[in-house]
């Protein structure tokens, strides 16, 4: 089963609805996220989907950064409507309280990836069940994430996370599972490993006991890296002992993972890590992910700024029987059928990692948030169209309809923030920073950053 809720740009900062019934507007009416469990969508349920959200929605359909897809324009009329419609498709939770704790990020390539430790689908979907039937973790905060991560070409080494489980191999009875709490694969503190068939029961275990912890602090913190950050790993250590393995080899003692993969020219099309954007290459090759394009098992199709619309989305389901969607925006055709990156490209999909469009990141702005008053994603493709060289030098501009930085709040290379219907353009800097160019007007925006140099951006650090 999956999940829906409504988001909304909120005054402080976008952010989930507990209910999944509650009427939440945005720019362009309600923005209903449908959660796809394992990130596993059958074409027949993408192209009902679609047609759902020709229906009741306006067309459009955007890839979010959790590996979900979200229907754009539904009027507040319609959304028992749609929510009943994707009841009986199985993608609604039975209840709000189940809805809120069910963020299980998965490897969108398990059981496709040949070069993968372990097909982790077994256990994701195990675990998304387990929080949804049991009411003891229904009391998680909202957010608080898990990550099950079976390596290979599309891990997800920097995808930040509350308890995250990355398969390694090398234990003598089969592959394990390292226990990373609050961060990235590097940033995580390690609390151990454990086998396959421990996976959800010391989750639940690790639920309870910051459940439990959390209450004993003067500010319960609402995530885990602010438990262990207050109390320590060893506490919990001490609770999970009973199910956390060891002896282990030298190397999963130390808790190493093996290297996230590297592009070279010649290799299958990749993306950059989002966490490896936001500064000029220095000459180091960047980790990335080798998924787009075609692959020996899939198709990996991207679209600027993670937007495509509901034909588009029917089209490609015609081309596969199951879509994988992605935490990177992107979207896997498994077994494509003949042609397929043909049909892709026609489509508007980018398939080659080399595509400077990738390069930019950007919010709805005024044509889907009540406070963007600029057209972000006309700006961003003008970029595109008039910088190219600078694009192919940097790893990410960001287009922002507001301080807030929804799309990515962290700093990039060029960063436009836009302010009653003018930009402010900044250099290696997040929304809202110190201005390089202020008040433009988005043509005179999109001219300042195509004549900006790279040894200009290169000296402002």
């Amino acid at each position: 089963m999956s999940a829906i809720t409504q988001l909304r740009n909120p005054p402080r900062r976008r952010g989930m609805c507990p209910g999944v019934l509650a009427p939440m507007e945005v720019g362009d009416g309600l923005l209903v996220r449908v959660r796809v469990p394992a990130g596993v969508l059958p074409a027949a349920s993408a192209a009902r989907i679609a047609e759902l959200g020709r229906r009741y929605g306006n067309g459009l359909v955007d890839l979010s950064h959790r590996g979900n897809l979200q229907l754009r324009g539904v009027a507040a009329t319609d959304m028992a409507a749609l929510i009943e419609e994707l009841r009986a498709l199985g993608y609604v939770s039975e209840d709000a309280e189940s809805e809120a704790v069910r963020n299980v990020l998965t490897s969108p390539t398990a059981g496709l990836d040949g070069t993968a430790v372990l097909d982790v689908r077994p256990c994701a979907l195990a675990l998304d069940a387990r929080l949804a039937a049991d009411r003891d973790l229904h009391r998680l905060p909202p957010k608080f994430g898990w990550l099950v991560d079976g390596g290979g070409q599309a891990t997800l080494f920097d995808s930040s996370t509350d308890v995250r489980f990355d398969a390694v191999a090398g234990a003598v009875d089969g592959p394990l599972f390292r226990v990373g709490l609050g961060g990235t694969v590097e940033g995580a503190t390690v609390l151990g490993h454990c086998r396959p068939d421990d996976l959800v029961e010391l989750a639940a275990a690790l639920a309870r006991t910051f459940l439990e912890l959390r209450q004993t602090l003067a500010e319960p913190p609402r995530r885990m890296a602010g438990l262990v950050k207050a109390l320590g790993v060893e506490v919990l250590r001490e609770r999970m002992a009973g199910m956390l393995t060891g002896p282990l080899p030298p190397a999963l003692a130390r808790g190493s993972l093996p290297p996230p993969p590297v592009a070279v020219e010649g290799e299958a099309a990749a993306v950059p890590s989002p966490s490896q954007r936001g500064r000029v290459r220095e000459g180091a090759t960047s980790p990335t992910r080798l998924f787009l394009g075609p692959q020996p098992s899939w198709l990996g199709v991207a679209f600027p700024f993670g937007r495509l619309d509901v034909d588009r989305l029917e089209a490609l389901a015609a081309l596969t029987h199951e879509i994988r969607i992605t935490p990177w925006r992107a979207l896997l055709l498994a077994a494509p059928q003949e042609g397929a990156a043909e049909t892709a490209t026609a489509l508007g999909g980018i398939l080659d990692h080399h595509d400077i469009r990738l390069k930019l990141t950007a919010c709805s702005g005024v044509t889907g948030c009540d406070v963007g008053t600029t057209d972000t994603h006309a700006d961003g493709l003008a970029i595109a169209g008039r910088a190219a060289g600078l694009l192919e030098a940097v790893r990410m501009v960001h287009v922002s309809g507001c301080a807030k930085g929804c799309a990515h709040p962290g700093a990039a290379d060029v960063t436009l923030t836009a302010r009653e219907g003018v930009y402010d353009v900044a250099l290696n800097a997040a929304p809202g920073g110190m201005p390089w160019r202020s008040g433009l007007t988005p043509d005179a925006a999109v001219a300042a950053v195509a004549d900006l140099s790279v040894e200009e951006l290169s000296r402002v650090r």
